[in-house]
Formats: C-alpha cells, sequence, structure tokens
C-alpha cells in the first residue's frame, strides 16, 4: 500500500506540475486564434476630394473667364454602381452676342454667362461593366448660386441628361439638355429676321441641346505622363451655336515632400484646345480678326473670342 500511494503521489505531483505547461498552450492558442481574425471589411463606398487651379475656364471649347479658375468637387462612390457628386468653379460674367457688330444688343446684358461669378455643377447616376465595357447613365443640374438672368430673360440653371459607354481608354458621352439651355432663346428666329439676340425675336423653348464627346485617355510608358484627347460636337435645331471643339493634353501625377510621408495625389498638366465647323447665322456679322471663321455670338464686347484656341494649365490634388 505505501508503494502504491507514492506511486500515485507521484501521478498527482506531475499533473500539477503539468498543469502550467498546459495552461500556457491553451492560452497561446487562444491568442493565435484573436490574431487571425480578419480584418474589418472596408466600407462598401468611397469619398473622394479634388481641388485645383486653372489658369482658364475651359468648356466645350469656351472659355468662361477672363483669368485663372479655382475648381473643385467632392464624389460618392458605392460598389453597386451608383454615383453623386458635387463641383464649382469660378467664372467672370461676359457680355457676348457680338456687341456693338448687330442690332439690338443691349450692351450690358448677354444670352450667356451674364453676371454670374460661380458656377455648381450636381451630378449623379449609375455605371455597370460588363467585362472590358461599361455603361453608364446620369444626370447634371448646372446651378448659378447669384440667380442672375440671361440676355433673354431666363434662368440660366441647367439640366442635361447623360447615357456613356467605355472600353479600353475610349469614352463616348451623350449629353442632352432638358431645360432652356443656359437661359438662351430660340436664336434662329431672331437670326433670320436681322435681329438676333433681340429678346423678343428668342421666345422659343431651347431644350433639346445635344453634345456628342469622345475621350480617350492613356498612360504613357515614358517619364510617368498621361494622355488625352477628347473631341466634341455640339448641335441645337433651336440655337445658333453648333459648333465642333477638340482637345489635348499631358499630365504628370507627383508628390510632395513633407519630411515624412510624402503628400500625393497632386496632378499638373496642360491642355491645348480650340473649335471648327462654328455655324454661321443669318443675321450676325463675322468676327474679322483672323481667326478661323468664328462667330460673332462667341465674341465679347471686349472683342474676345471665346472659342479660340487656347492653352491651359493647370495644377490639382485629390485625396
Amino acid at each position: 500500500m505505501k508503494a502504491l500511494s507514492w506511486i500515485t503521489n507521484r501521478h498527482v505531483v506531475s499533473a500539477l506540475c503539468a498543469a502550467p505547461i498546459l495552461l500556457s498552450c491553451v492560452y497561446a492558442s487562444a491568442e493565435d486564434v484573436v490574431t487571425a481574425a480578419p480584418a474589418e471589411a472596408a466600407p462598401p463606398y468611397t469619398l473622394t476630394y479634388n481641388l485645383g487651379v486653372y489658369s482658364n475656364y475651359i468648356s466645350r471649347g469656351n472659355d468662361w473667364g477672363d483669368g485663372p479658375a479655382l475648381q473643385g468637387g467632392v464624389d460618392w462612390a458605392h460598389s453597386s454602381g451608383f454615383y453623386l457628386g458635387a463641383w464649382f468653379s469660378t467664372t467672370d460674367p461676359l457680355t457676348l452676342g457680338g456687341a456693338g457688330t448687330v442690332t439690338n444688343v443691349d450692351p450690358s446684358g448677354n444670352p450667356l454667362g451674364s453676371g454670374n461669378h460661380v458656377e455648381t455643377d450636381w451630378y449623379g447616376g449609375y455605371t455597370h461593366a460588363f467585362g472590358p465595357v461599361t455603361l453608364g447613365i446620369g444626370g447634371n443640374y448646372v446651378w448659378y448660386p447669384e440667380g442672375e438672368k440671361s440676355y433673354h430673360n431666363r434662368n440660366q440653371d441647367t439640366f442635361e441628361g447623360n447615357l456613356n459607354i467605355a472600353a479600353y481608354g475610349f469614352t463616348y458621352t451623350f449629353y442632352h439638355a432638358f431645360t432652356d439651355w443656359y437661359g438662351i432663346g430660340n436664336t434662329r428666329t431672331a437670326a433670320a429676321a436681322g435681329r438676333f439676340p433681340n429678346p423678343a425675336e428668342a421666345a422659343a423653348d431651347t431644350s433639346g441641346v445635344e453634345y456628342h464627346e469622345v475621350k480617350y485617355n492613356h498612360e504613357l510608358p515614358f517619364a510617368g505622363l498621361n494622355f488625352a484627347a477628347k473631341v466634341g460636337y455640339q448641335r441645337s435645331s433651336d440655337i445658333c451655336l453648333n459648333q465642333k471643339d477638340f482637345l489635348i493634353g499631358i499630365s504628370r501625377n507627383f508628390s510632395l515632400p513633407t519630411g515624412g510621408k510624402p503628400l500625393d495625389g497632386f496632378t499638373a498638366g496642360a491642355n491645348y484646345t480650340d473649335t471648327f465647323d462654328v455655324e454661321e447665322c443669318a443675321g450676325v456679322s463675322s468676327v474679322t480678326d483672323g481667326s478661323d471663321h468664328k462667330t460673332s455670338y462667341y465674341t465679347d464686347d471686349n472683342g474676345k473670342v471665346i472659342n479660340d484656341s487656347k492653352i491651359t494649365f493647370y495644377i490639382k490634388r485629390s485625396w
């Protein structure tokens, strides 16, 4: 019995000595499980911002300012394909319509850009990818906070819908205006009567203005440069503003050293823009400054042709 008791006590002591080791193994295993737990899933959306300074505000081949413009925006994109965004740009009041070159023109008024110093765009839509091809549908509401009326005494706020298809670096977008186009009345009636752009001759609706655009973007294999090209066509049966435009641009992404982590998201670039096949309107004198058949409608009261060729430099940051 004494021998048996000794053996039993020996096993008890061995078990007690082994207990801390077993417990440490169990704890280590539990710690490994905690460490291996999956990271918290990323949110199903992204929110990005952008802000930049441009030497000119160019839109569809036209220069909507007398100097540099501050532009920026915010974009929300969901993994489902839905997106929303807002954008702004400073602009300058312009007196267009060839003031002093056609009859019945009020030098203090203009059909486009009258009195507004800021433009804001509010947009949204949906995109879906089918392999290498992406289809999209959206809308954009242009709102001028200052609420200045056009020369035709109409609200300049404009809503456009759009359809687009993108593949292999190319994007085609079709825009259609569902409101009066930037507050312009029907100019063809007035032009035909030789009284363009007399407000009394421009009472008709001007919704339905179309703009077709093809863009191409490509990352060049040297110097970290990006190449961009665009051609567009503005078409309307109501407004004597039909023209085509193109853009060729080069840009480069870069970061700024801060002594710690570099501040990235910067882009610097330059664009060359011009218009061609500009429609000549009856009753509107041609500009005689040597430019390539630009109509006087696109000339302000200082003689500036806003749809002439232009080189625009810019620097912006996205984060």
